[in-house]
């Protein structure tokens, strides 16, 4: 699959409700990725792909099929030809959705997390003076941010991060001081909605601060958090006038992930980024 496939990649985005924009498939295509596709009479009917960051982890995304095709297991043999041309890498990770999930297990992916998509609509701007709890992240904290991004993430998403922080800057914020930054959150456009993620803090407080910077500095928009099942940090997006839309499950082939402070990750960089 190759850049001039994005328009179709993109119309079976729009037939399955997904959020992804033509920035996203084009990020999402650059090398080292890899990407299949299902051609018929010229046009993608099937897409399946992997994120490839270095050699610690290939996040396997984009698994669509044209509506007319599904149920043949159009969508596993792409995933399989994605899985035989993957580099060395020290793992390979998913979120599944509840109808996918038995059709990674047999594909060796082992469950080891739970997540959830959550959907808010900004009613309420912002309050607080600029300064004073949250702040714009810079590119000075980006480039201090990124060594403990993937300390956090257990791999390097440089790319990807500068990817959403160079296209929605008005969703990267961050908390602290330039020498230490307890909290920070990133986002994406999306076709449906606004993304936020991810947000990497050392307290639930902290990732708070930044969620909160991201909704009401932009009201009246409505956006996407993939948050990990964790009771008490579910009360607190509730309490933000966040409602869970759907499940997922993190998975990752063997059970071997890359490892990092998974519980530092107050919400994900989505279905197709990890």
């Amino acid at each position: 699959m190759t850049a001039d496939d994005v328009p179709d990649g993109l119309a079976l985005c729009r037939e399955s409700g997904w959020n992804q924009t033509e920035a996203d498939w084009r990020m999402l295509l650059h090398p080292p990725s890899v990407f299949r596709a299902a051609v018929v009479d010229g046009h993608v009917v099937g897409s399946a792909g992997a994120m490839v960051y270095g050699d610690a982890l290939a996040w396997v995304c984009m698994v669509l099929v044209a509506k007319a095709l599904r149920g043949q297991g159009l969508g596993t043999r792409l995933v399989e030809e994605v899985l035989e041309r993957l580099p060395a890498v020290g793992a390979v990770g998913l979120d599944a959705t509840p109808k996918g999930q038995p059709v990674y297990e047999r594909l060796g992916f082992v469950p080891t997390a739970s997540l959830a998509r959550h959907l808010v609509t900004s009613t309420r701007a912002r309050v607080q003076p600029p300064g004073e709890g949250a702040r714009r992240l810079t590119e000075d904290d980006l480039v201090r941010i990124l060594p403990r991004d993937e300390a956090t993430f257990g791999a390097d998403r440089a790319r990807a991060l500068r990817h959403a922080w160079t296209s929605a800057p008005e969703y990267a914020w961050c908390v602290g001081a330039f020498e230490a930054t307890p909290a920070y959150a990133f986002g994406r456009h999306g076709a449906n909605a606004e993304h936020i993620g991810p947000v990497v803090a050392d307290s639930e407080a902290a990732a708070a601060i930044v969620v909160r910077a991201c909704i009401e500095g932009n009201p009246g928009r409505t956006f996407i958090l993939d948050a990990p099942d964790w009771p008490g940090w579910r009360r607190t997006l509730a309490d933000m006038g966040f409602h869970e839309q759907r499940p997922f499950t993190r998975m990752f082939r063997a059970g071997r992930s890359p490892g990092g402070h998974p519980e530092k990750a107050y919400a994900a960089f989505g279905p197709e980024l990890g």
